[in-house]
């Protein structure tokens, strides 16, 4: 998320990254969306909102946070990068508790997609490519709502390094601003608009 920290800071936004504590899921989504709320409240004053950026599984703990913990009333954008919104075969193969919510059909992310539209005021976005062999079916990264891009990357892991997909990001962003709102704005980014 390095390379797309520094887009971001030269496209005029505070961007901070999160390195989560046991971010294998090897304890589930549950204590890693609440280091991203530490996060979030470390970031944003009384009043404020931000936008959330996360890769993979950082995706769905964005949206454990959003739709579980309240995220949702400070955040005004939430962009997922090839997050798994409905499993993966290769969660299957893992036997810790994160590997069971990330399977297809899991009780965890059914959860979570029966009421999506608990993101709608976060303007969701979902990035994804066709590519993936990590996130099987591919189709799973699509959100069941907002903004869908598809972009051609190799490799999962190449994909919040891809310049397409950092524009799309900062394009997204800036889109916010430029409408008027008066917001100010696994890895995990958390962004907010600088004053200059």
């Amino acid at each position: 998320m390095l390379r797309m920290q520094r887009a971001l800071g030269h496209a005029g936004f505070s961007a901070h990254t999160i390195k989560l504590r046991a971010n294998s899921g090897w304890y589930g989504m549950e204590p890693m969306a609440l280091q991203l709320r530490e996060l979030v409240d470390e970031v944003t004053s009384e009043g404020e909102t931000c936008a959330l950026v996360g890769f993979s599984m950082g995706g769905i703990v964005a949206r454990y946070y959003l739709q579980r913990l309240g995220g949702a009333a400070n955040v005004h954008k939430f962009i997922a990068l090839s997050s798994p919104h409905f499993g993966s075969l290769w969660a299957h193969l893992l036997p810790y508790k994160g590997g069971r919510q990330l399977r297809i059909g899991s009780e965890f992310l059914d959860n979570l997609n029966r009421d999506a539209a608990m993101l709608e005021d976060a303007a969701p976005v979902s990035i994804w490519t066709p590519y993936d062999a990590t996130i099987l079916p591919q189709s799973s990264s699509r959100l069941p709502l907002g903004k869908t891009y598809q972009v051609p990357v190799s490799l999962h892991r190449w994909v919040p390094q891809n310049p397409a997909v950092i524009d799309i990001v900062v394009a997204e962003l800036a889109e916010v601003f430029a409408s008027g709102v008066s917001k100010n704005s696994n890895q995990l980014s958390c962004t907010k608009k600088s004053r200059r």
